[in-house]
C-alpha cells in the first residue's frame, strides 16, 4: 500500500501537466532514488550509449595492443551500462520541467561533466592507455547524446516509464529523429530571422 502511494506520488510530480518546476522534480527524484533510478533505470538509453561510447576507447587504445583494447572496452561497457541508464532516467523525469534553460544547463553541462569525470576516474584506476584522447571524445559524445536523448524523450521516444513504447518502435523512429535533431538549430535560426525581419517591416 505505501509503495503504491509512493509510486502515485512520484508520478503525480514527474508527469503532471502543465510541466512542473525543475526543482520540484529533482526534489522528488532525490526523495525516491530507488523508484527514480533503479526501477526507472533507462535500459534503452544504456544500450545506445554502450554502442556509442565503447568504440571510443577501443579506437584510442588500439596502438597499445588487444589486451589494452579488451580491458578498456570492458571497463567502459561496465561503467556505461549503469551510469547511462541512471543519467537517462533523470533526463526522462525532467524532460518537460521548467524553466527549460535550467534543464538545459543540467543536461548539457552539469551532468555530462560529472559523467565524463567519473568515467575518467574509472579508466584512470584501470590504467587505460591514451586516456586523454578517450576523455576528449567522450565529452563530445556525452553532450550530443544527452541533447539527443532529451530531444527524443520530449517526443515520446526512448522512454521506459508509463509512456514507454516498444523498443522496436523507438528504433524505427530514430532516423527521422536524428534528422530533426540535426536540423533543429537551423530551423530555430530561420524562425528567429523571420521574426526579426517581420519586426523591421
Amino acid at each position: 500500500m505505501n509503495r503504491d502511494m509512493t509510486h502515485r506520488s512520484f508520478n503525480a510530480i514527474v508527469d503532471q501537466d502543465p510541466a512542473p518546476p525543475v526543482w520540484l522534480v529533482v526534489r522528488q527524484l532525490l526523495r525516491h532514488p530507488f523508484r527514480a533510478f533503479i526501477e526507472g533505470w533507462n535500459w534503452k538509453a544504456a544500450i545506445l550509449s554502450w554502442i556509442l561510447r565503447v568504440p571510443i576507447y577501443v579506437i584510442t587504445t588500439l596502438k597499445s595492443g588487444w589486451h589494452a583494447v579488451a580491458l578498456a572496452a570492458l571497463v567502459e561497457a561496465s561503467f556505461t551500462s549503469g551510469a547511462a541508464g541512471v543519467y537517462a532516467a533523470f533526463t526522462e523525469a525532467v524532460r518537460y520541467a521548467q524553466p527549460q534553460s535550467i534543464v538545459a544547463l543540467l543536461l548539457l553541462v552539469a551532468l555530462p561533466a560529472v559523467m565524463v569525470a567519473l568515467d575518467a576516474v574509472v579508466h584512470l584506476v584501470a590504467r587505460t592507455p591514451h586516456l586523454l584522447a578517450g576523455v576528449e571524445a567522450s565529452v563530445v559524445v556525452s553532450v550530443v547524446s544527452s541533447g539527443f536523448n532529451w530531444f527524443s524523450m520530449r517526443r515520446g521516444t526512448l522512454l521506459v516509464g508509463d509512456a514507454a513504447r516498444p523498443f522496436s518502435s523507438d528504433l524505427s523512429a530514430l532516423p527521422k529523429l536524428i534528422l530533426k535533431f540535426v536540423a533543429e538549430p537551423f530551423v530555430s535560426l530561420w524562425r528567429a530571422a523571420r521574426q526579426w525581419c517581420a519586426a523591421l517591416i
